[in-house]
């Protein structure tokens, strides 16, 4: 294992790439024989019917370029991750680029059949990736799946230099911040939602836009992309500066009527009469003329309990057995019990007119009864989030990330939790999973710094029906993804996987292993 809990250690501090880690959702897709062309299952990139581990580390060094970035991925097994994995750069075979310092390549990815042969492709993005001398502009690769996988397969590159592409590449402007696949022009294919939150619009610094790239037969392509922004027909507001629209996405069909809805949390929007700011857009599908068919606004003023939505994360899944999807948000930086950050969770469950803030809305945080430990500074609760059927019952469950809670004294140590949802009750606390580096079956020891939690995923990483928790410690020296296996009340299992676990070198302090998972 990565670590055992004999060896105790204090790791030396953790920087990350960049300031900010992204979370991206993910609409799974039928899974049916490979090559067919029909779509494969989201990270099953060679068709074997078993999703493949991607880990993101965009600290590594890459050619002697500090922070270049890489991901790892390792074919899925009936028995989980295979030991032997791939690592995918700047300097692989078939990619595109050179690594540079600070390029971040791999601090957000998501997976979709784009093409529908079969195969699942991937999506990384180097938000920091420099073109020219513009710094920071950001780019993304994606890599289509084949029999073999994606290593030193078709990959093609897209920035806002892109011939065709939408937009102009400035300084840190971050494209491909943020990520989200799903079918939102219901046309039979997988579309990519690329967030670009520090970009401009209408003339605004920082307003934000987002990128859809429209699957094909063929992929995806330049010509095809739209830029949409608050300017954009039936998207409700307008661009603001600061308003950062785009900052965390996620597809899911939340009013039931069998299209794909795109959901941005939009954390900088000011509330006209109010101190709170933050919002959640709902853009209804399908997508025609570049322009969603309506728009749905849900603004932290108006879902009592809230004062800001941090957008640190955003989750879908059917959290209870209805025809609608629920979105579960992350307000980490929220004020509870008059400790700043100590964060909360929202939890929107869909309707036939889409998602409410005065019904249908459920908040945790840990005030609430069932849920351990207490409200301290800068826990930032729900900092990560990621859904997906964890116990086998048929309803998605929610593993909830807490990124800087300290433990034992230990300043960042990190934790998560895990919230089971039911057919009539959606969420609850009941049989909830507190889970850190001291729990009993989970490896490692509890560190400052480590923070366990700071990002969390979830895949079926053994093909056997039932999802994985994944709970990654990028602080945890070069860094650690932990695999649970749960049921209500109960951890099954654990296991702790560091570089060295699946066949590469072992890792450097700073590597962040673990800051992207899938969703």
């Amino acid at each position: 294992m990565a670590e055992e809990k004999a060896k105790k250690r204090r790791p030396k501090a953790w920087h990350a790439a960049v300031a900010l880690l992204a979370s991206a959702g993910v609409v799974a897709t039928i899974a049916l024989t490979a090559g067919s062309g029909h779509a494969a299952k989201p990270y099953d990139f060679n068709g074997d019917g078993k999703p493949d581990l991607v880990i993101g580390m965009p600290g590594n060094t890459v050619s002697g370029h500090a922070g270049a970035g890489s991901v790892v991925i390792a074919n899925g097994t009936s028995t989980g991750p295979s030991p032997s994995a791939v690592r995918i750069d700047q300097a692989s075979p078939g990619v595109s680029g050179d690594p540079e310092a600070d390029d971040a390549f791999g601090q957000s990815v998501a997976s979709c059949d784009f093409d529908n042969n079969g195969y699942a492709d991937l999506v990384v993005a180097s938000p920091m990736e420099a073109l020219g001398d513009v710094e920071g502009a950001g780019m993304l690769t994606v890599h289509y799946g084949s029999s073999g996988g994606i290593y030193n397969s078709t990959t093609e590159v897209f920035s806002e230099d892109t011939d065709s592409y939408p937009g102009a590449a400035a300084k840190d402007e971050i494209f491909a911040y943020s990520l989200a696949t799903g079918d939102i022009n219901d046309d039979g294919f997988c579309d990519l939602a690329v967030g670009q939150p520090l970009d401009n619009a209408g003339g605004l610094a920082n307003a934000g836009t987002v990128k859809i790239m429209f699957g094909t037969s063929t992929g995806l392509n330049a010509k095809d992309t739209v830029a949409v922004d608050q300017d954009t027909a039936n998207v409700p507001g307008v661009p603001e500066k600061g308003d950062r629209f785009g900052e965390q996405l996620a597809v899911a069909d939340v009013n039931g009527d069998g299209v794909g809805d795109l959901i941005s949390a939009t954390i900088g929007e000011q509330i006209s009469g109010s101190s709170d700011r933050g919002s959640i857009h709902i853009l209804y599908g399908p997508f025609k003329s570049g322009a969603p068919a309506a728009g749905g606004f849900v603004d932290s003023g108006s879902v009592d309990g809230i004062g800001e939505f941090a957008g640190s994360a955003l989750a879908v899944g059917h959290f209870n057995d209805d025809d609608y999807a629920d979105v579960a948000v992350g307000v980490s930086d929220e004020q509870v019990g008059g400790k700043g950050a100590a964060g909360r969770l929202a939890v929107f469950y869909g309707g036939s007119q889409g998602l409410s803030a005065t019904s249908r809305v459920k908040l945790f945080d840990q005030d609430s009864p069932g849920i351990s430990g207490a409200p301290e500074m800068e826990d930032y609760f729900a900092s990560g989030l990621a859904a997906g059927d964890f116990d086998g019952d048929g309803t998605d469950d929610l593993v909830v990330g807490m990124r800087s809670e300290t433990l034992n004294s230990a300043t960042g140590a990190g934790a998560s939790m895990v919230l089971f949802g039911n057919a009539t009750g959606g969420l609850t606390t009941k049989g909830a999973l507190w889970i850190d580096q001291d729990t009993d079956k989970v490896p490692g020891v509890i560190a400052a710094h480590d923070h366990f939690g700071w990002t969390v995923g979830a895949l079926d990483t053994d093909g056997n029906g039932r999802v994985e928790p994944l709970v990654g410690a990028p602080g945890n020296a070069a860094g650690t993804v932990t695999v649970l296996k749960v049921r209500p009340g109960t951890l099954e299992a654990a296991a702790a996987l560091g570089e060295g676990d699946l066949g590469l070198p072992a890792g450097s302090d700073g590597d962040a292993f673990g800051a992207a998972l899938p969703h």
